[in-house]
């Protein structure tokens, strides 16, 4: 059986080409050498049905080219980078690293100017203002002595929590209140 392929197509079938065609080629049925045929050449895709596991299969070329857009897990990724590498940080942070550091400016601390006044006499400067104001005047005070830093926030969410309380209640109780 070889001799009859080594006599009948030993010599390539195309037209320009003179070269005598391999024996394994003949063999699996083909009558052109190499260089003159036409069929695509083959590469291998990495399929992964599973986290690991992977097995290699055989497609063409531009079957390859598809499936390599469509696969998450290719080699030679052409998606953008995300995080570091998208907008070299680590770059930048590198240069800065190595970048001769300036001499940093020494602040000089601001005088401590917050003396607070006390809670009780804060709740009745703002109970003094409901009474002759109403209640969105005696937040605004409120706000203006947290502002300019003449009581604690833990103050003010108490003056502006017994504030709230004071405004639920009726007038017949308020003065209730006051008698007590």
């Amino acid at each position: 059986m070889d001799k009859t392929y080594r006599s009948d197509a030993t010599v390539c079938v195309a037209k320009d080409c003179d070269s005598t065609v391999d024996n394994h080629r003949l063999h699996l049925g083909y009558t052109t050498c190499l260089e003159c045929s036409e069929e695509e050449k083959y590469v291998s895709h990495t399929v992964y049905p599973h986290k690991t596991g992977g097995y290699v299969q055989s497609v063409s070329k531009s079957q390859h080219n598809d499936l390599k857009r469509l696969d998450r897990r290719r080699a030679g990724s052409e998606r953008k980078a995300k995080g570091i590498f998208a907008d070299k940080s680590w770059d930048r942070w590198l240069e800065s690293y190595y970048a001769p550091k300036s001499e940093k400016v020494k602040r000089t601390p601001r005088p401590i100017t917050n003396i607070f006044i006390p809670y009780r006499q804060a709740f009745q400067k703002v109970i003094d203002e409901f009474d002759n104001g109403g209640y969105s005047s005696a937040c605004e005070l409120t706000q203006s002595l947290y502002s300019e830093d003449r009581i604690s926030l833990i103050h003010k969410s108490k003056i502006m929590n017994e504030l709230a309380s004071l405004q639920m209640m009726s007038t017949k109780q308020r003065k209730l209140l006051k008698r007590l």
